[in-house]
Parts: structure tokens; sequence; C-alpha cells
């Protein structure tokens, strides 16, 4: 390392320049080796990063993932523990296609100009040109991570995990291939889980229509939203206790348009509130209809395909058209011939596709599904007995609760992007599967049978379900010993069911361990307006248009201060403007604290020489042990909050003062240093910045320990500065409100006041300090001591009138609060938070009264 000398320090800016030091500085990081965990004995911590999406850049999520995780990682390295922040990529199956449809669309072309393997060559391609892109944003952010051991989720050992996954629960019957209603998405051509289906509410028709009884004996009307489907029906359905129905059930139905008989069936699925009490079943479109049709053994009759037009399944008239136009011919049709009894406004929740809004088709196709109730109950079991705790824990229950009502998981999805399903068909026998890891080719010959390859991928969740144990190679990889189970898993609250949940099944199911020891979700990072961030609003917020405004470290502290785990919170620029002030002090803080050296000087053991030395040393006691005690129970912005009041009310408001009247050169620094190790995790570039210029350091101040608090705190020392400050406050008070400067302090016999002359003397800008036998002049005010202020007869008048209006203005504003609160018409119409607020402004007022008329009283007493 080069030499450094106090010349050089002094030529350094006097404002913190991010932009000078980010880059070099994680280079340095990076080449130095301190990313990957120590080697030995020492304690494994681990925290592996949600793999971002391969596909684009980082949103400000990302950001405050990297930023959380980050500090956590670089304290427990400053603790001596084996820190392992293992970096990761997702293939982000769907997502990353659609974004690589979009590129082919810009050049006049589609998916359906390439075959499925060219296309997953070309987004491969794709992929790792903005992979590059994204994990230099990573490092942007500085992030500590370990990318020698950087993982993409189609790295071969991943996939081979996955794979193994996917034949073990083959051999123990958990996976299995059937026909099952699935979310379709028509112009993306693939299905989804119920996870992620969005929801709109909209306005439609609840049509009514007449089913008449084959033996001419009535009719049946019932209500639907989706008439078209009625061409796939195979039965109508009443609940088995609705009277209306009692004599019907058991009778065929003469299908209208169709001219099929379908029976009516008694289901307690059935809700006799909706519409009629009488709905109509089509097994192929539904998922309610297609469990009745499984309770009744119903056909299933398909009559609309993945492009969303009608199949030939139904009557010839409708063949080829697209859904909302069968919709409309059926509507006429029915009208025609008598059947459509009417159709009532209605407002319904209805599936769409969370990329292109298109209206989900519930279809029913064949999948591959794992059955989820052993793995939730395994899941669930860990979580109760506290394996596994949550943070915050609110969030315990709604995971219990969705893990009790779990669904089978479709784990196919219909993308060319993406894991292949190492499932090959034999073509004679459509129910002769076999297991093959080898993907490579679309088809087998085994035994004189020939097998092809399923087409389908695998839903991406599915292998990053897998993420804890397959990025440490399970389960004889060496850090798969070491590092498993993870210590922390630190993500969006909003994926808690479609990862977290998963992460835990599947990794009990796999290791017979939990994956992780605790769950930190944090909200939503939305817009300055409260609103959630989308590309369509155009409200996104860019981490790169933060950090070349403010810094990066601002950034990350902007978005840590004040947050909550699991709640979604506005994202407040003026958090991370008092991140960049906060880097800038301590730049500032420095630059004085090496000024005050000599230029040969040497870090010695610091002694205490006074009461400010005792209390700033105490002080940073104090806090080391909070800010730990935060930091290891996920308290992030308060451990913040605690580094940056001391580091900015303490030791520059309180201490650097205190240490001009009197020098203490070892301690100056030894807090300082303190400080910059304290803040390290949070802002680690402009501590490190500074941490390479002192003179007296060599190496890495990430490499360094964290400091080691003492068990003894001065409690006498923290009570005896904390009445200095409030006396040397009340004397700067009275300063600007009298305009006074320079004067003389007169006490009575009190040690704290002798001890500490020059000290109170220096801070409070006095003239000097004078023991008296008798008080005279002006009673400094709200102090537990008897000292007064040397001023003239005059001075003091003008305090008593400024004391006595600011009484009459207190006393007029409760005589106003109060009458406000006797209303009993303003307690009983205004908005309760009102009345709170009134009731808080006549408290806060009767105490300043009370400290008014207390100040006078004292003053009349003065001689």
């Amino acid at each position: 390392m080069e030499p450094k000398d106090l010349d050089q320090i002094s030529s350094l800016p006097k404002a913190y320049d991010p932009h000078a030091y980010e880059q070099s500085l994680y280079e340095k990081w990076e080449a130095s080796g301190g990313f990957s965990p120590r080697e030995g004995e020492s304690e494994p911590f681990t925290v592996l990063m949600p793999p971002p999406n391969a596909n684009g850049n980082l949103h400000l999520g990302h950001a405050l993932t990297l930023a959380i995780q980050d500090s956590l990682v670089r304290y427990q390295r400053m603790q001596g523990k084996a820190a392992l922040y293992l970096p990761g990529a997702d293939h982000a199956g769907f997502e990353t296609q659609v974004v690589y449809e979009r590129v082919l669309e810009e050049k006049g072309q589609s998916r359906f100009d390439f075959t499925a393997d060219q296309l997953r060559t070309d987004i491969y391609d794709f992929v790792q040109n903005n992979k590059s892109n994204m994990e230099a944003q990573v490092r942007s952010l500085g992030a500590s991570c370990d990318w020698t051991r950087n993982s993409f989720t189609l790295d071969e050992h991943i996939v081979k995990n996955t794979y193994d996954t996917f034949k073990k629960l083959w051999d123990d019957n958990l996976i299995y291939r059937g026909k099952r209603i699935v979310n379709y998405c028509t112009h993306h051509d693939t299905s989804f889980s119920d996870l992620e289906v969005e929801y709109e509410e909209r306005s439609s028709k609840l049509y009514s229509i007449r089913y008449p009884l084959e033996d001419g004996s009535g009719e049946v009307v019932v209500a639907t939203t989706r008439p078209e489907t009625m061409l796939g029906d195979t039965a109508v359905a009443v609940h088995p206790d609705d009277s209306r129905y009692q004599e019907m059930i058991g009778k065929t139905i003469h299908l209208p348009l169709v001219e099929r008989p379908i029976p009516v069936v008694a289901d307690s699925g059935v809700d006799p509130e909706f519409g009629t009490g009488a709905v109509k079943v089509t097994p192929a479109h539904d998922q309610l209809d297609f469990e009745i049709g499984e309770r009744h053994n119903l056909p299933t009759i398909s009559i609309i395909d993945t492009t969303g037009k009608i199949t030939d399944e139904a009557p010839l008239p409708y063949h080829g058209l697209d859904v909302l136009e069968a919709r409309k011919k059926v509507i006429e049709d029915l009208k025609t011939s008598g059947f459509l009894e009417g159709g009532t406004k209605h407002k319904h929740s209805v599936g769409i596709c969370y990329k292109c809004g298109t209206t989900i088709e519930p279809l029913i196709r064949d999948q591959w599904l794992v059955h989820m109730k052993p793995l939730a109950e395994k899941a669930a079991t860990a979580l109760r007995e506290g394996e596994i705790a949550i943070h915050p824990t609110s969030k315990k229950k709604v995971l219990l609760d969705w893990l009790e009502n779990i669904h089978d998981w479709n784990i196919s999805r219909q993308i060319a992007w993406g894991i292949p399903i190492p499932a090959f068909v034999n073509a004679s026998d459509p129910e002769d599967w076999i297991f093959e890891s080898d993907t490579s080719q679309e088809t087998l010959h085994r035994n004189g049978k020939t097998y092809h390859r399923d087409p389908d991928v695998f839903d991406t969740w599915f292998s990053s379900g897998q993420w804890p144990f397959a990025t440490l190679h399970f389960p004889d990889g060496e850090d798969f010993k070491r590092f498993y189970p993870n210590n922390l898993m630190e993500t969006g609250a909003d994926i808690l069911f479609f990862w977290v949940a998963r992460m835990i099944m599947l990794g009990i199911y796999r290791t017979g361990e939990v994956p992780f020891r605790d769950v930190y979700l944090h909200g939503l990072v939305l817009d300055e307006n409260g609103q959630k961030m989308s590309k369509s609003k155009g409200n996104v917020i860019a981490p790169q248009e933060i950090q070349t405004e403010y810094g990066t470290d601002a950034l990350r502290v902007g978005l840590i201060s004040g947050r909550s785990a699991g709640a979604n919170q506005a994202f407040d620029r003026s958090k991370v403007i008092a991140g960049r002030n906060f880097a800038n002090k301590l730049w500032n803080l420095t630059r004085y604290s090496l000024s005050k050296l000599d230029e040969d000087y040497q870090p010695a053991t610091p002694q205490p020489l006074n009461l400010a030395d005792r209390w700033i040393l105490s002080r940073l006691n104090q806090v080391n042990i909070d800010v730990q005690k935060n930091v290891e129970s996920y308290r992030f912005a308060q451990a913040w909050e605690q580094i940056y009041s001391f580091a900015w009310d303490d030791f520059a408001d309180w201490y650097i003062e205190a240490n001009k009247a009197e020098s203490n050169p070892d301690l100056l620094v030894f807090v300082l240093e303190s400080i910059l190790k304290l803040a390290h995790p949070f802002t680690p570039f402009a501590t490190e910045a500074l941490w390479q210029n002192l003179p007296w350091r060599e190496g890495l101040l990430m490499e360094e320990s964290w400091p080691k608090p003492d068990s003894e705190i001065d409690t006498e020392a923290l009570d005896q500065f904390s009445k200095l400050q409030k006396l040397v406050g009340e004397i700067r008070t009275l300063y600007a409100e009298l305009d006074l400067n320079r004067q003389t302090l007169y006490y009575l016999d009190e040690p704290m006041l002798e001890n500490n002359a020059d000290l109170i003397a220096k801070l409070a800008r006095l003239e000097g300090c004078e023991q008296v036998s008798d008080g005279r002049g002006l009673p400094v005010p709200g102090v537990e001591v008897a000292c007064w202020l040397d001023v003239d007869e005059h001075t003091v008048k003008r305090y008593r009138k400024n004391l006595q209006n600011n009484l009459d203005e207190a006393s007029a504003s409760i005589e106003s609060l109060q009458a406000r609160l006797d209303n009993k018409g303003y307690i009983k119409n205004a908005p309760k938070e009102v009345v709170e607020e009134t009731k808080q402004l006549l408290e806060a007022t009767l105490r300043r009264s009370q400290t008014l008329q207390e100040q006078l009283d004292r003053l009349d007493t003065t001689k």
C-alpha cells in the first residue's frame, strides 16, 4: 500500500465525492479475496442472494435487498465469522421469454419463426449479455458477495439438483401427470400457477338461460357470466339442500344449441345464493366445475383451445370463433330460440395475465403436478416448532394458513426458455412415461420403443425453490456440509408463497433440514407518492439514478432508514439526502481530527482525561451494544439511527467541541475509528475511503474486527455529562433569545460545575464560571443546579416580559383547546384522529405553561 501522510489528507476536498472512490474501492475489495468466507474453525454465517432476473436492470426492491443483506454480512464478517454471501441470477423462464419476444417484435419477428432449440439458444445469448450488466449493478451497490461461487439457475449443478428432486418426487409418488384445469394465457401460450394470476374487477352481465327438462316437466334456469362455455356443458348442478330443485335432481336436461342430454346433479360445492342457485357445469373450463365433474364422473369436453378459439368439439356454427365472438353468437342464438331469459349488470373478479392483461382461460391439459400436502405438513411442523423464525412474526400465521389450505402445484410451463422437463412419453402409449436427465435430444429409443421428450419446461419457481441447497452443491459438496442450513433468507414479503414457502418445503424434503433459520421479509418500495411502481405508470425510480445523484451509501441507508419489516413504504428522498450528508459529515470529522495530530502520530491506547472523555467512551460502548442487539434482531433501521445519532450528535456536536477545551488525540482517533467501523456495514464506500486515508492504517476496513465494547459503562459520567449538556443547551437558548454572548456564569457550591468549569465555559461560550454565595442575575432555567448568568436588570426584565407573554399565549391556547374538547358536538362529529390531536396539543401546552410559570417563579425569588 502506498504511504500516506497528513499533508495528503489536508489536500483532500472538503466534500466527499462518492464517484471518485466507489468503483476503485469495490475492485480493491474483490481483488483482496475478502468476499470469500474465512477458512479454519470460524463459525459460518450464510446468506444467499435472491437471484435477480438475468433479463434486465435492478430496481429499488433489489437495492433494498442488497443493502440489508450486505450490511448484515459485513457486520458478521467483522464479528469474525466465515460469512458467505452467495450471489446468483435467475433465468426467469416466462419473464425472460416475454422480454426477448419484445426484442423480436422490434425486428419484425416472433418466436414462431424459430425452432424451440434455436429460440432457447438465442435467448441464452441474450441473457448472458444482460446477466453481466445486472451483475455490474450488483457490484455498484457494494454487495460483498463471493463471486467465485456465483450461480445461475441454468448452471449444471442447479439443473442436476432440479432433476434429482423431480426424480425423487416421481419415485415417492408425489409427482403425477394428469388432466387438470390450468390458468392459461392464450397470448403467451403458457399456463400459470394460481399464485401468478392477477385479478381485476370487471363489469359484465349475468345471463339467465333456460335449460328444458327432457321429460317436458319444466325447466332449470341457470345463471352465468360466460354463456359461450355452455357449448361444453356436461351437467347442471344444484345444492343438495336447495328445496327449489329437489324434484329435478337425477333428471335429464336437453342442452340448448348443442342438442345433448345432460344430467341434473346435486353437489355441495354449489352456492345456492348465486344467481338462480343452479349452475351449468363445464368441467373443461372451470376449476369448480372440474371438481364437480370428478365427483360425479362427468365427461370433459374442451371447446376452447390454447389460442382462445372454439374447437371442433363444439357445434359447427361456432368452430374457429374466438371467445368473445362465440359469446356474442351464443347470446344471439339463445335469444332467437327463446332460451335466453335475460341479463343483468354484474361485477365480478376476472383472472388476467400479469404481463399482457389477457383474460386467463381455464383449460384442461395434461400437466405435471406435485402433491403438496405431504410437503406442506412438514414445513408447517418446522414453523410451529420454531425451527424457522419469521420476521415480522405476523407473517408466520399467514404462511401457516396458506400451507394448511395448499393446492397441488402445476410445475409445467409451455415455453421454450427454461429447464426442460426430464420426462419422455412412449410414442405408442401415452400412459408410458420414463425419466431421463439427458434432455439434449428430443427422441429416445429404449427396448424397441420410441419415446418423445415432453416439450414443456419447469416452472421457474420449481428450480429456484431449491436454491438454498442446490447452490451449495447438495448432497456431497463441502459448501453444503459447512454452510447449510443458511442463517437468513431475506426477500420481499410479496413472494412469501411463491418462493419462501417452496424453499422451505423442498429444502426439508431433499435434505431433511430446514433451508434457513430466519426469514426477514421487507415490504415493497413504493414511489414517492406511496403508489406501487410500474413501467405502465411511468413512476419507476431506478437505483442508478439515485446513485449518480447522491452516491451508493446514501441510497443504501436511505432505503433502510425508518423501514419496518414487512411494511410497504414510500421511497423518501430526504432520507437519501440525510445519508449523503452523513457521509460528508464523516469526511469532515476525519479531516478535522487529522488536522489536530502531529505529522508522525501513531495511535496509542486512549486514556480518559476528563468528564467528556469518560462520557464519550461510555456512550460509544452503549451504542455499540445496542447496535449489535438491533442488527442481530434484524432491526436494521434502529441500528442505523443509533450510529447516525452517535456520530452526528454525540461525537460531532459535543465531543469534538469538548476536545477543543482539553485535547486528547488518542481518544479522538479511537472514537473516530470506532465510528468508521460501526458505520462500515451500512456505508461501506465512504468509511473505506476514509480508512484508506488514515496514515497509520494499512489493509482494508472491510477486514477489520468489530470494535469490542467495554463491559463497564460509567453511569456517573453519563449522568453528569447529561446535566452538563442540559445546562449548556439552556445557556445557548438564552443567548439566542436575548442576543447575549460571553457572559459569566455564577453558581453556588456545585461540584459538577466546579470540576468542569473550563469545559462548560468552552461549550457555552462563557467568559468564565465563578462560584458565589448568593444567586444574582438571570437564573438558568430547566436545570438541576443553581446557576445564573451575569446580566443587567434591564435584560432580566426583558426576559421576564418574554416569559409572561409566552405564558399568556399558552393560557389562551389552553382555554381555547379546553373549550373545544368540552363541546359535545365537536367530540361527536370531528374525526377521531383530529380529536386525539387536540387532546395531545392540550397536554403539551399545559406542560409548557407549567414550565413557563416555574421559570417566572424562579425569577421572582432571585435577588
